[in-house]
């Protein structure tokens, strides 16, 4: 079962690093590489179940067990009337049920036919109920993710990869679910196996000789051909990223890649993940395929031999019942191995859902902070301020460390590009080294203290911020400007006629009409203005505005500048540009070039 020669130096490489440094105590052995299974690795497997089992909660472990024992009854009710059935129709066993023994042999069968109906009814309905609750448990942990991603502080998202969140968000949570579901069948199936043993032994006696027989191949066949899961599941983790990797740049920069010509370039790419995800699916197959013709040899030549050995003392009823019976309790004992190697290979997607989590998640010195109570909040959206002052606290941060803004006034930040005004920017409203920033607000007798990632959040919702670089969502234009608020059509189309933007309500639907974005459909100067109008439609007391006349013609340009002149007599405007006509006419200006700070 070597692998091909192309694909053994990646395979041997990866499934290397993942084991490097354990301690090798049993290996699954291919001509190309070994796969080693530490005891480390075992109680890491148990924990992320434990872990795993907890997060699900007790509920959906519950109702997923009721099924599981439902659908266990059902298969052992059928599977003890047919052993019933062959059984008596060839021995006079003592140990037979009387009512079996009453029946006539048409009645049993009929009995048997319908138990089998009924049974395959309870299953489907079992088989939509379980689904139901995997897909439920995987929406939650999804749901959680993405909480998550949006509640963590900006240091803690520069570490993360778009690909391996979209990894997780479409492959790995669902093969966490997978991995508790098949855990809880390979529970099932090993008590199914176990009752149906049992009642073998009690029921026919000397006929269960074979089927102990044919459960001892069936285990020396997964002793001979191992299936490496827990590696090879990791490996499958690491292929998800890389992939969501390719097709998140893909779809994220498809202009681009047209503007240079790159479409081969971004396709080989594909191709060489996509090759890998084969391999590694082929492997998986052939070990699995490797591990049934294993298990069906012995089976049946454990159960042929013994037969051979009965010679005429059985009777032909008897030798073709005991060898389905053999066979089926080989696949029984099966069902448990192959729950087991999907439990296992499914896993690591979970391990990866919690080392993401891990990242995401504030430790204790993030989450300290002062906060502002949930009464003030609605207060300070609308409220009028009279000033805003920032501070890092980051011994190390790069000068001004602290700034001070009155409201009705423009500030501006200016300086040559890179020297750090968008940094500022962000700072001062909460989307950068938030667990370093205070922010003191004065509105009218009362003043308001902040610091902190929660903080932080809390901030957000008092600002409205538009960055340099707008971003569009495939949704409607209403959702993209009001992203959830409730205003009048009639406001938010004067303003789109404000900033000769009216020709987008030409659409079919208007306002409703869903924005497709494989290719950007709109030009650089369109999506800034409509940046900035998502920001002024917020209505908030403190407007950031990131190069509000980058990527505009002079006329644009000049609209813009008037409504920030008319906003900032209203409200405290903080801007950052190059533009001269808007540092002349600001109120205040932070040039980070010359340290010089006049506000």
């Amino acid at each position: 079962m070597a692998l091909e020669p192309a694909a053994e130096p990646w395979l041997l490489t990866t499934v290397g690093t993942s084991m490097a440094g354990e301690r090798q105590d049993r290996r699954t052995t291919f001509p190309c590489f070994h796969i080693a299974l530490t005891d480390q690795a075992r109680l890491q497997q148990l924990q992320l179940l434990k872990a795993l089992a907890r997060e699900a909660g007790w509920r959906h472990l519950a109702l997923q067990t009721l099924l599981s024992v439902l659908s266990s009854l059902l298969d052992i009710a059928g599977l003890g009337l047919a052993v019933s059935l062959l059984l008596n129709s060839g021995t006079e066993s003592a140990a037979s049920p009387d009512l079996l023994k009453a029946l006539p042999l048409s009645s049993s069968l009929a009995l048997l036919v319908s138990l089998i109906l009924a049974r395959g009814l309870i299953q489907a309905w079992v088989a939509v109920s379980r689904e139901w609750l995997r897909s439920g448990f995987s929406d939650r942990l999804r749901q959680q993710l993405l909480h998550e991603v949006f509640s963590a502080s900006s240091r803690q998202l520069d570490q993360l990869g778009r690909g391996d969140l979209l990894a997780l968000l479409m492959a790995d949570i669902t093969r966490s679910a997978m991995s508790l579901d098949q855990a809880l069948r390979m529970v099932q199936a090993l008590l199914a196996m176990l009752i149906y043993l049992i009642s073998v032994l009690l029921v026919g006696r000397t006929a269960a000789w074979p089927l102990l027989l044919a459960l001892a191949a069936t285990a020396g066949a997964a002793l001979l051909k191992r299936s490496g899961s827990w590696g090879l599941g990791r490996i499958q983790t690491r292929l998800n990223a890389a992939l969501q990797r390719t097709v998140g740049d893909g779809l994220h920069g498809l202009k681009a890649l047209h503007a240079a010509a790159a479409q081969d370039w971004l396709l080989n790419r594909f191709a060489r993940e996509t090759a890998k995800g084969r391999l590694l699916l082929k492997e998986r197959v052939r070990r699995r395929a490797g591990y049934n013709a294993w298990r069906d040899t012995l089976v049946v030549a454990i159960a042929g031999l013994w037969m051979l050995m009965q010679g005429d003392a059985l009777k032909a009823e008897v030798l073709a019942s005991t060898l389905v019976l053999a066979y089926r309790a080989g696949t029984s004992l099966s069902a448990v191995v192959q729950a087991r190697r999907l439990c296992l290979g499914s896993l690591p997607g979970f391990e990866a859902l919690l080392e993401r989590r891990h990242q995401l998640r504030s430790n204790p010195s993030q989450t300290n902070g002062t906060t502002l109570s949930k009464q003030s909040l609605p207060t300070l959206r609308l409220e009028h301020w009279g000033q805003l002052h920032w501070q890092s606290t980051d011994p190390g941060a790069a000068p001004p460390t602290s700034i001070s803004l009155q409201a009705n006034r423009l500030v501006v930040i200016t300086g040559p590009s890179g020297c750090g005004k968008t940094n500022l920017l962000d700072q001062i409203s909460g989307l950068r080294d938030e667990e370093n920033s205070c922010w003191t607000i004065h509105c009218q007798d009362t003043t308001f203290q902040l610091s902190g990632l929660s903080a932080a959040q809390q901030l957000r919702g008092l600002m409205a911020c538009a960055p340099q670089h707008a971003v569009l969502f495939e949704a409607s234009l209403r959702d993209n400007l009001l992203l959830g608020a409730d205003l009048p059509d009639k406001t938010v189309e004067e303003w789109l006629h404000r900033l000769g933007l009216s020709h987008l309500l030409d659409r079919q639907e208007g306002l409703d009409t869903r924005m497709s974005l494989a290719q950007t459909p709109f030009s650089g100067g369109e999506i800034h203005r409509l940046g900035l109008l998502r920001a002024w439609l917020r209505s908030r007391p403190v407007e950031v505005l990131d190069e509000p006349t980058a990527f505009l013609d002079a006329s644009a340009s000049q609209l813009v500048r008037e409504v920030i002149a008319e906003r900032s007599r209203e409200r405290l405007v903080l801007i950052s540009s190059h533009d001269p006509a808007l540092i002349q006419q600001a109120d205040g200006v932070i040039d980070l070039t010359s340290s010089l700070l006049k506000i």
